[in-house]
């Protein structure tokens, strides 16, 4: 229970923008703890953006597309920008077309540059935009396990491809965890929210939702490997905010 709990507040305290002002233990049970915890902080972030869509939705008159842009907003929020933040470093990264080497050299680099400009501009108005077309027409469960099951698919990812570097907080941490606990875990998350899923949602949206997070999971893997010659936190961040996207994106399919 002691490495649990640690775990659950060192994923608050390095993914998420809520204050947790205490010096935790970072051995291998504690690490691997956290990283089983990171969904779980997914399903805290949506549950509060199904209430939040809730509250706009039943109690207000207001547009979903108001709606939509505080929901983005919240998220924002709740990572302190940190998968946003990774997704236009990544950007930057890929687009300059340079060799393996200097890509991680610009995805190391503060400063933010065009095309992570335009990347992180397409995807946030993007998801506004989809999340408007579907918040007020769902069932807030499918909300609710968006940001559990992208966190779920990182699990994967961080347990099955190598850091591309040999330095920063991701090599670190995989050098900590015990990946094989970490998919068995995985594993159990895909099949509990599967079957809330198909109980709440249908099979439909729970098969297609499914493959979708499965075959971006395969995709983002070789991309990674091929253009970065593994993982990074940016690469990390970039993911979350991918699949997310593309997750809200199949609900259109369904309202």
């Amino acid at each position: 229970m002691r490495h649990l709990a640690n775990g659950i507040a060192l994923a608050f305290q390095f993914f998420s923008a809520i204050p947790v002002k205490k010096e935790l233990p970072m051995e291998k049970k504690d690490i691997t703890a956290m990283y089983m915890a990171l969904p779980l902080l997914g399903l805290f972030f949506g549950g509060a953006a199904a209430v939040m869509a809730l509250v706009f939705r039943d109690f207000t008159e207001l547009s979903s597309l108001i709606a939509a842009f505080f929901i983005t907003v919240l998220f924002a929020a709740l990572t302190g920008g940190l998968h946003l933040d990774g997704l236009a470093d990544a950007g930057d990264a890929y687009f300059s077309y340079q060799h393996r080497e200097k890509r991680l050299e610009i995805m190391a680099d503060p400063r933010i540059g065009a095309f992570g400009t335009m990347v992180l501009l397409f995807a946030v108005i993007g998801k506004i935009l989809i999340i408007s077309e579907v918040i007020y027409h769902v069932s807030l469960t499918a909300v609710l396990f968006i940001p559990f099951l992208s966190r779920t698919g990182l699990l994967l990812l961080f347990s099955t491809l190598g850091s591309a570097k040999k330095d920063g907080l991701a090599f670190f941490f995989q050098n900590k965890a015990n990946k094989k606990s970490l998919i068995a875990v995985s594993f159990i998350y895909i099949a509990i929210v599967l079957v809330v899923l198909v109980i709440v949602c249908g099979w439909q949206l729970a098969f297609v939702q499914f493959i979708a997070f499965a075959v971006s999971i395969g995709l983002y893997r070789n991309w990674c490997k091929r253009h970065f010659g593994g993982v990074t936190g940016d690469l990390f961040g970039a993911y979350l905010e991918g699949v997310e996207w593309l997750l809200w994106a199949i609900l259109l399919f369904f309202i």
